[in-house]
């Protein structure tokens, strides 16, 4: 048996989707536009669209960290409050010109 035959067709990458970008998805379908014309003007699937629509009310919901424009899986408040309190203990520690290490932000999470 000879070597496999290796594809040079690379994998599609996971396009994720802003938080603004949904919101604007499930205000336009509020006001009457078509999934299929939203799938059409965003150039994602339909099976997308309505997964950001059926996801709505947990989307509009959610107040993301400072920086955060895209939030991968949604989480729940006391995640989200941990983030921002960690965020802002880094912050406050980075202008004491204190070090930073890896090692020291996960002991503090």
């Amino acid at each position: 048996m000879g070597p496999k035959k290796v594809s040079g067709k690379v994998s599609a990458q996971k396009k994720m989707i802003s938080i603004e970008l949904k919101r604007e998805i499930i205000e336009k379908n509020e006001q009457g536009v078509r999934v299929a014309d939203l799938a059409r003007q965003y150039g994602r699937s339909t099976s997308t669209i309505c997964t950001v629509i059926k996801q709505k009310e947990s989307i509009k919901g959610i107040t993301p960290a400072k920086g955060v424009t895209i939030i991968s899986k949604l989480r729940s408040s006391l995640h989200e409050k941990m983030k921002k309190l960690l965020m802002v203990w880094e912050t406050e520690k980075q202008l004491k010109g204190d070090t930073l290490t890896q090692g020291i932000i996960y002991e503090k999470a």
